[in-house]
């Protein structure tokens, strides 16, 4: 499809190679395909992906894809990956609304909302209580199966929150699933109303900030981790 393979870049494409674009971090992926070719798919092939990964031992998860209703499957799926550890970070949706868009909704995972070039929210961008932190997601450059290409969504945002938990892990590889989030929350760049926000949540996440120096683990321990608050690939 595509779809993946852009996510895949943004995280990891090889830098300094002069060829396409730098991904945030050296690490490695695991593609787990739970949609067809057209991007399309079931909430059973999706939560065997996730659990696939978990079992492979993977150490963050990207959830660029998503529903508008709950499913067990999937809720099922995520807190299995919680529960051993995985830092799990989604796609907040491209409705423009702010109907909850899972699984980035549940409170095991990382919403990521959009925002543009002028890093005002991005038009498309789901936006809510749930959310939690915003990235970039308007025209990314990115990796594609047929060479490379820009697209939009919160889909892009996802991964380039992705990059930067990894980021933070390969600078302080002592750190726990839950302190890598407490330092992507607590860097971030505060938009809109001071504090947290319905469009940006903490805000938009700062690769710099994140990696310059560990939050102090008093804020860590004061942070309270509950958010206030037929599948298709094109919806994030």
């Amino acid at each position: 499809n595509g779809h993946g393979t852009h996510c895949a870049g943004i995280v990891a494409a090889t830098i300094n190679n002069s060829v396409g674009i730098s991904g945030l971090a050296q690490v490695r992926i695991m593609a787990e395909k739970g949609l067809d070719c057209s991007g399309s798919g079931w909430d059973d092939d999706l939560a065997n992906a996730v659990i696939h990964a978990v079992e492979q031992g993977a150490d963050i998860i990207n959830l660029s894809w998503g529903l508008n209703e709950d499913s067990s499957l999937v809720r099922d799926a995520i807190e299995y990956a919680h529960e051993r550890g995985v830092l799990l970070i989604g796609a907040a949706g491209n409705d423009a609304s702010d109907r909850k868009h899972y699984p980035a909704a549940y409170d095991e995972v990382i919403a990521v909302a959009a925002t543009d070039d002028t890093d005002s929210k991005a038009s498309f961008s789901n936006y809510g209580e749930w959310v939690e932190l915003a990235a970039p997601g308007v025209e990314i450059l990115s990796t594609y199966f047929d060479y490379y290409k820009a697209l939009s969504g919160t889909s892009m945002s996802s991964p380039h929150v992705v990059g930067l938990a990894a980021l933070i892990l390969s600078r302080f590889p002592w750190m726990t699933r839950d302190q890598v989030r407490a330092q992507l929350r607590l860097t971030t760049e505060d938009l809109g109303k001071p504090g947290f926000d319905y469009h940006y949540g903490y805000g938009r996440i700062n690769a710099k900030k994140a990696v310059e120096t560990p939050v102090p683990e008093h804020d860590l321990m004061i942070l309270n981790w509950q958010k206030p608050r037929h599948i298709r690939m094109g919806d994030t």
